[in-house]
């Protein structure tokens, strides 16, 4: 079985009262986006979203934890030794923090299924957080339409039944200039992560369905991670997906 929790910013900001939200929004479709609070980051906000979960599950049994960060309020130690003690798992969870950006996710999800299908542990907790609002300012135009702070927890047993037919993985060091920080600040190439995900992802599409022996009109539904409207009308349009498939 799969149980799910969210928990998003305190601060809701309504982006239709910038100056700029008209030349913005047909390009994102976002309006609102959310920041955290006097006091808030990805451990209170873990907290909150654990706090919930833990009314479904039963923490005092989990086997496995992955945190999943790119705004940490540590690394050494790890985050995921403060929410081991606040929440008293067992001294044999097994925990893991990841940095991975975007592709943390998948990355957790598929080690998570990997340990439960080789019957390695009998649950895992998938727990993601970010702050990364602290390292936006108002004028920088081409991230402050785009991310919110946030926190989800997914939690997945062995009853958890999850059918994956393949699974592709791709890596670019070159474009790291193009997302990152620089004196606290996150700097981000909006038409260089533009031309990336626009030539980059239908590749990785187009890879992933040869692998799992699939074609585009077998599949009912795209999910494709990009907070931009303009990049997924780009890829849809790209491998000729039809708009009612797509997000």
């Amino acid at each position: 079985m799969i149980y799910g929790e969210y928990q998003l910013g305190k601060k809701k900001l309504d982006l239709s009262k910038n100056k700029n939200f008209k030349k913005f929004f047909p390009s994102t479709g976002i309006r609102y986006v959310y920041k955290t609070g006097l006091n808030e980051n990805t451990l209170t906000l873990s907290k909150k979203v654990l706090t919930r979960i833990k009314k479904k599950i039963n923490l005092s049994n989990l086997e496995g934890l992955i945190f999943i960060s790119q705004s940490p309020i540590s690394t050494i130690p790890p985050t995921t030794s403060f929410i081991h003690k606040e929440f008293n798992l067992p001294t044999n969870c097994f925990t893991l923090d990841l940095i991975q950006g975007c592709s943390s996710f998948p990355y957790a999800f598929f080690l998570a299924n990997r340990y439960l299908k080789d019957k390695v542990f009998k649950n895992v907790l998938i727990l993601s957080s970010e702050t990364y609002r602290d390292y936006i300012s108002i004028s920088n135009k081409s991230s402050y339409p785009i991310f919110s702070d946030g926190a989800s927890a997914i939690y997945m047993d062995n009853k958890t039944k999850i059918k994956i037919l393949s699974e592709v993985y791709y890596t670019d060091g070159k474009g790291s200039k193009d997302l990152c920080t620089f004196k606290k600040k996150l700097i981000m190439d909006g038409p260089a992560v533009f031309f990336f995900t626009k030539t980059k992802v239908p590749i990785a599409v187009k890879s992933l369905l040869k692998k799992s022996r699939l074609k585009i009109n077998k599949i009912d539904y795209f999910y494709f991670h990009q907070a931009s409207k303009l990049v997924l009308n780009n890829i849809r349009s790209s491998l000729k997906i039809p708009d009612n498939k797509v997000l």
